[in-house]
Formats: structure tokens, C-alpha cells, sequence
């Protein structure tokens, strides 16, 4: 299932496409190159804001699973 949008906005209001991956899979074998060990379960995007917390948003190989944003107050 295509279910995976990358895109930068730019400053000019235009949107530049990342047209490399629309799928959790697609994306973890177009960053991740070289022999795994083992399968990636997922990519995971982790940020932390500026109230210190932190976001991470969790994008799996399988396209059946679901994506998880995951938002943790600061410790």
C-alpha cells in the first residue's frame, strides 16, 4: 500500500517531492544500502522540540503495520 509522503516546503510555497520511496519499505531500502543481518523492522524519525519533548515517528517495513507518532513529555 502507498501510504508514505516525504516533501520539503520551500520558501517560495512550492513543495519539493521525494518521489524515492511511497512505502515504508521503499524508504528503509533506499536509505539503508548494503547486506542486513537481519530485516530493519522499522524507520524511525526522532526529533526533540524546543518545550523538550520529543517526537518520534515510527514508519515500519511491513506496509501492514501502521505508522506511530509517538510524543514523550521531557524527563
Amino acid at each position: 500500500m502507498k501510504n508514505l509522503r516525504i516533501f520539503a516546503p520551500l520558501t517560495n510555497g512550492e513543495q519539493l517531492e521525494f518521489s524515492g520511496a511511497s512505502t515504508g519499505q521503499e524508504l528503509i531500502h533506499g536509505l539503508l544500502h548494503g547486506g542486513w543481518s537481519a530485516t530493519p523492522q522499522a524507520v524511525v524519525i526522532e526529533a526533540v522540540d524546543k518545550e523538550g519533548r520529543t517526537v518520534r515517528i515510527v514508519i515500519p517495513y511491513d506496509d501492514s503495520d501502521t505508522v506511530r507518532v509517538i510524543v514523550a513529555e521531557e524527563s
